[in-house]
């Protein structure tokens, strides 16, 4: 009978080792069931930040166009103001230039009546009257070039701000004549 003792009690042994291997394989399946879970909802969070930083990022890049593309479109429009204000600038510089013709289409008016003070007052009056004529003609040059690069600095600013995303506070450039 000893011997049926023995397999007794290692049938008990048996049916022990196999419950508790069966409850840590419970446990473990529960605990592996817990970890995927926490695993697809980790995924699906990323996958959902993923999306709201690109749709962010997206929204960003458009603005930042449309602030360029309105950067664009006030260069445009104040070189059309520049461009008309550069024409009324020639277009008085030409009338100045005519009023100048006429001066000296007057000139021999002039020289009868100044005959008595010298000659070197007629070549002086030629030589005011050119040099007046060449300052003004290079004056509107100069400005027409002053204004272009100021309408192109600004531009530039205004673009960088545009996309650095840093406004200035209502800095424009507005042009006087």
């Amino acid at each position: 009978m000893i011997p049926w003792r023995w397999v007794g009690i290692g049938v008990l042994v048996g049916c022990s080792v196999f419950a508790t291997w069966k409850v840590d394989a419970w446990r473990y399946g529960k605990q592996l069931a817990e970890v995927r879970t926490e695993y697809s909802d980790y995924k699906t969070s990323v996958a959902t930040a993923a999306t709201d930083a690109s749709e962010k990022a997206r929204k960003t890049e458009q603005q930042r166009q449309r602030d360029i593309d309105q950067v664009r479109a006030d260069a445009v429009d104040q070189k059309q103001k520049d461009d008309a204000l550069a024409a009324e600038q020639r277009a008085d510089n030409d009338g100045l230039r005519d009023q100048t013709r006429k001066l000296l289409a007057d000139k021999s008016t002039l020289n009868s009546r100044l005959a008595q003070r010298g000659k070197t007052i007629n070549d002086l009056i030629d030589l005011l009257a050119e040099l007046r004529s060449e300052a003004d003609g290079y004056a509107g040059e100069l400005a027409a070039a002053l204004t272009e690069s100021r309408r192109a600095g600004f531009a530039c600013e205004s673009s960088y701000d545009a996309v650095a995303g840093q406004h200035r506070g209502g800095k424009e450039y507005t042009h006087s004549p």
